[in-house]
């Protein structure tokens, strides 16, 4: 991971999108789960017909507290999703670091020049996981990035953001504006379900 960098940066990407999900085109999640260990793609190609053979993945609050290390129930659901023949990916815009280390054998790690919610760095997964966008499943806690894949075409799978204990008042502060327009953009996209009774699996949490 020598080569990469941290992709946390403010972008025109970042800027644009929160005015973009109010588009409900662009904030429809495929699916809604409470966690990562809750989505089964099988159940979810059957629910929805989708074909779906290869994941994206989110780190950050979906499969590991913030900046933290990736939990253990995570890396086994992890293992268990890959075994099912599903091809699986990282892409996160923090720098990879050796926490990716317990994952190795089971994802490749996608470090883009293009960061999430841009959608060229989507496509580039794609190209990586050699599938079309279409049988393709991004899954993330934040429509503010990871819901770029929408854009590209991947269905997206929304999870809960994993809480993550013991941040000072000053990271709080700092991450307001994120935790925030985190919160209004799934607010939006369940509006959204709402009124246009759209189509959503939401598997039986575990």
């Amino acid at each position: 991971f020598s080569g990469d960098k941290s992709r946390e940066g403010p972008t025109w990407a970042k800027i644009l999108q929160p005015f973009r999900l109010m588009l409900p085109k662009n904030n429809h999640a495929c699916a809604k789960a409470a966690w990562f260990s809750d989505i089964n793609i099988a159940e979810i190609n059957e629910a929805l017909g989708t074909k779906i053979k290869g994941v994206i993945l989110d780190v950050d609050e979906c499969m590991a507290e913030h900046h933290g290390e990736i939990i253990q129930k995570n890396i086994d659901h992890l293992r268990l999703m890959v075994s099912g023949v599903i091809r699986a990916m990282i892409f996160s815009n923090m720098k990879a670091t050796d926490r990716y280390d317990p994952v190795k054998d089971l994802v490749d790690v996608h470090m883009s020049t293009y960061p999430k919610p841009d959608i060229r760095g989507f496509l580039e997964c794609c190209k990586e996981l050699g599938l079309p966008p279409e049988q393709v499943l991004m899954i993330g806690d934040n429509l503010v990035t990871d819901g770029g894949a929408i854009r590209s075409g991947i269905n997206f799978a929304l999870v809960n953001p994993m809480e993550t204990p013991g941040q000072s008042i000053g990271t709080k502060i700092r991450r307001g504006p994120q935790t925030t327009f985190r919160a209004i953009a799934r607010a939006i996209s369940d509006f959204h379900d709402r009124i246009l009774g759209r189509k959503v699996f939401r598997p039986i949490h575990q």
